[in-house]
């Protein structure tokens, strides 16, 4: 073989390795981009499970928790029940959450539902969004689209949106779900302001609860703060950490609530089912 071809040859093997390499390399990329949803009201997964007409309240108790990946959803069901125990639950908020986990905790605690999930999440290979679940009718909902992707995994996050009738009065409630602080800060907000500029102005009654993923309480106060010229409290304030962080106490979920008065708040500090707290709040129609 004359050393021209060798050369040639050499060369054509590190083409091939070069090219092998990129693929493996796209490869690895494309299967931890999560395949979102862009389509506002699609898919949609409702159910209808709450027995009876819920008689007049003067509280209304709302639960928010972040179920990680919707794994260990008996031992969720679990703890909503013994939240329960203390006291009616009118409405849950769940992130985190696939079709499955939620129609399961909504037939269990029999509670109408509706979720949107934000994309396949590429790492669990199932759905991966927000619900609302309530005891009273939900008489409208959609998905609001957060903007800016992930940087890590290219997903959506988003917002699920419902109305909820309690005797003649309507409530506008949000579970969100926002991106971590690995992302650039004004992504963040961004995100959890897209939530006030949806919101009209002829609402009275509104709650927003969820994971902010608010790492300090400085981050928590600079969300409040935005909220707060909107309106809003921040009602459950006084539950503190929701997840431990690298040995730090986080207060990553928050509920926000406008048209309200608070009564009381708290968490289940000895919840096991995800490394999220479930907090909950207790409200007064002003």
């Amino acid at each position: 073989m004359s050393p021209n071809n060798f050369s040639k040859r050499k060369k054509i093997r590190r083409l091939a390795f070069a090219i092998s390499g990129v693929v493996v390399a796209l490869s690895a990329i494309l299967a931890y981009t999560a395949k979102n949803y862009p389509d506002q009201n699609h898919p949609y997964y409702s159910g209808s499970y709450a027995v009876g007409t819920p008689e007049p309240i003067e509280t209304l108790t709302v639960v928010s928790y972040n179920i990680g990946f919707a794994e260990n959803i008996d031992q969720a069901v679990s703890e909503i029940r013994e939240i329960k125990s203390q006291k009616e639950l009118d409405i849950v908020l769940l992130q985190e959450m696939d079709e499955a986990g939620t129609k399961q905790i909504a037939q269990q605690l029999q509670l109408n539902y509706v979720y949107f999930p934000a994309a396949i999440e590429p790492t669990y290979d199932k759905n991966f969004g927000n619900a609302i679940l309530s005891r009273w009718p939900i008489v409208d909902s959609h998905k609001l689209i957060l903007p800016h992707k992930s940087l890590s995994n290219r997903m959506n996050r988003i917002a699920t949106r419902a109305t909820i009738r309690i005797h003649g009065d309507e409530i506008l409630v949000y579970s969100i779900h926002i991106e971590s602080v690995f992302t650039l800060p004004r992504f963040r907000e961004d995100q959890y302001t897209a939530v006030l500029d949806d919101i009209s102005p002829e609402a009275k009654l509104v709650i927003v609860g969820g994971d902010f993923n608010s790492f300090t309480e400085a981050d928590a106060e600079e969300i409040e703060k935005s909220y707060r010229q909107a309106g809003f409290m921040r009602a459950s304030k006084d539950s503190g950490y929701t997840i431990v962080k690298y040995g730090v106490k986080v207060p990553s979920d928050h509920i926000f609530a406008k048209g309200f008065v608070l009564d009381e708040t708290g968490k289940m500090v000895e919840a096991t089912a995800s490394d999220h707290l479930p907090i909950w709040v207790t409200l007064m129609q002003k």
